[in-house]
């Protein structure tokens, strides 16, 4: 299990060096997608963090707090300021996910991921309460959602 902002960084780097950079809420919006590929895959959470369900979607508050410096602008390069856990590479699992996530969602835009992670029965839709940002998105929810999602083999709910 690793540090959202070691994803991130992950994801923010392979977006600058294919010379496509993302914004803010695409970049919560493939964390999401990501940890939800990783769970119902492996059975286990990718990222130490919890999601919370806010107005545009699931969203890492601590990841909101590095990267919004840019706004709603595309991300250019990885803040210098990132501590020590920076250091560590993520293993082939991770960056497994990062590529899946990746091919699956970066055609996509902010408003269409956040329309996306909106949809009737949706995790974010089951958690989401108008004004309450501190809600968090449930991991085992997320997982059912992703495996019926992706896999097409999860029990129905």
């Amino acid at each position: 299990m690793y540090s959202a902002s070691i994803i991130a960084k992950e994801f923010v780097k392979k977006a600058n060096d294919l010379g496509r950079p993302i914004t803010q809420m695409q970049l919560q919006k493939m964390l999401y997608f990501a940890q939800g590929y990783y769970l119902a895959k492996y059975d286990e959470s990718l990222i130490k963090e919890g999601f919370q369900a806010w107005k545009f979607g699931p969203v890492i508050p601590r990841i909101y707090d590095i990267y919004k410096f840019f706004g709603s602008y595309p991300i250019t390069s990885n803040p210098d300021y990132f501590t020590f856990e920076q250091e560590v590479c993520p293993d082939e699992t991770a960056m497994e996910s990062v590529e899946y996530t990746w091919n699956a969602t970066s055609h996509l835009t902010a408003m269409q991921l956040s329309n996306w992670t909106h949809l009737e029965g949706s995790p974010w839709a089951k958690a989401y309460k108008p004004n309450d940002t501190g809600i968090f998105i449930d991991n085992d929810v997320i997982k059912d959602y992703f495996k019926k999602f992706l896999f097409n083999n999860a029990p129905a709910a």
